[in-house]
């Protein structure tokens, strides 16, 4: 999820990261309050969508970085160093926002939504514990990253030794999904929603492995004319469709929670996953040929760490100007109008500063240079 720049990269791997941070955005939006554990209350449409998500993990894995475990980890401290800043940072500027606004707030508030921005708040406490609502918490992704960091670990220790034998992938595979199948049955949370590991590094191999078959460069020089093209496409479309229905996933990942049947579901869970991110990318070959969605969607690709991080604070600081932020919902009582023009400028918001931020800091490069 890092922001990656530079020539060579994939215009398809960059478009489908744009859709699916803004499949975040849009669904934090939409679904931040309207959840339960039910698979089978929320739309059949929506669940596909919810698990677009899941791609961050498989995409991650998909670009594995060169070098020993070590080098791969010291690449990503940049994610490590976003997270601890955005815990420690983001709660104190809301809290502070809201005494300068008159809003209640108080110090407990704040040192607790501190530590649930670390994720560890009500440890080894029942999975689908709710957790009361903070004033002062904005992090409503940053369990997502955590995991993801906490993943690479395990990853990059281990993919280059699982990749090397198709036997060894298949049963490291389902080992791991065994392991999320414990830890869902044992019911406790752990800290940094430890959890979710065995299924997040399960994801990251599979990226791995499509990245061995050079699934997204095929994909970005497919010809369209060709049926072989959209067969994976078709049948992905038909199997996720049916294991939908029978296996409904739910839109409760962040609890670990898989689907209606336990630790078992963690097993379709990861099929469905695959199949969405599969969907997804071929949604992502349509896109990055269309001149103007496709710029827009590789920019969002691109800022998708910042996104991620942000999109739920610049929404609490701008809708505190104007309602006291409630303490039994996330946001007040939004229409859809009103979420959408919010979503909109949000994301506008976040990638105009993050830009500006990169540009004078290439600014100062030049002119370092030439002195």
């Amino acid at each position: 999820m890092e922001e990656l720049q530079g020539p060579g990269r994939l215009k398809t791997a960059d478009v489908l990261k744009g859709i699916l941070i803004l499949g975040v955005v849009f669904v934090h939006m939409f679904m931040l309050n309207e959840v339960d554990n039910s698979g089978r209350s929320v739309s059949p449409i929506l669940q596909p969508l919810y698990m677009g998500l899941i791609g961050f993990f498989i995409i991650s894995g998909y670009f594995l970085p060169s070098g020993d475990c070590f080098t791969r980890i010291r690449k990503r401290s940049k994610l490590l160093l976003a997270l601890i800043v955005c815990s420690l940072v983001l709660p104190v500027a809301l809290y502070i926002w809201l005494w300068a606004l008159g809003q209640p707030s108080t110090m407990d508030d704040l040192v607790n939504s501190i530590v649930a921005s670390f994720d560890n708040q009500n440890l080894f406490s029942p999975l689908d514990k709710a957790n009361p609502i903070k004033v002062c918490y904005s992090a409503y992704a940053q369990y997502f990253l955590w995991v993801m960091f906490w993943s690479f670990l395990i990853f990059y220790t281990i993919a280059d030794c699982v990749l090397a034998d198709r036997r060894l992938f298949a049963v490291i595979i389902l080992l791991l999904l065994a392991a999320e199948a414990v830890f869902v049955y044992i019911d406790r949370t752990l800290p940094f929603d430890a959890t979710l590991i065995p299924i997040c590094v399960a994801f990251m191999l599979l990226g791995a492995a499509l990245s061995k078959k050079h699934f997204l460069e095929r994909l970005e020089t497919a010809k369209w004319g060709s049926l072989s093209t959209w067969i994976p496409l078709i049948a992905s479309l038909l199997v996720l469709a049916v294991l939908i229905y029978l296996f409904p996933p739910g839109v409760k990942f962040n609890f670990t929670y898989f689907g209606e049947y336990g630790g078992l579901s963690a097993f379709p869970f990861f099929v469905e996953g695959a199949l969405v991110f599969i969907i997804f990318s071929y949604l992502s070959m349509i896109n990055a040929r269309i001149p103007v969605l496709s710029y827009i969607l590789s920019v969002c690709g691109r800022y998708c760490l910042a996104l991620a991080l942000f999109h739920i604070f610049v929404v609490r600081v701008i809708l505190a100007v104007f309602y006291t932020l409630p303490t039994d919902t996330v946001f007040p009582p939004l229409s859809t109008v009103q979420i959408l023009a919010l979503a909109f400028f949000d994301i506008a918001f976040i990638i105009i500063l993050r830009m500006l931020v990169e540009k004078k800091k290439a600014d100062r490069k030049r002119h370092a240079s030439k002195t």
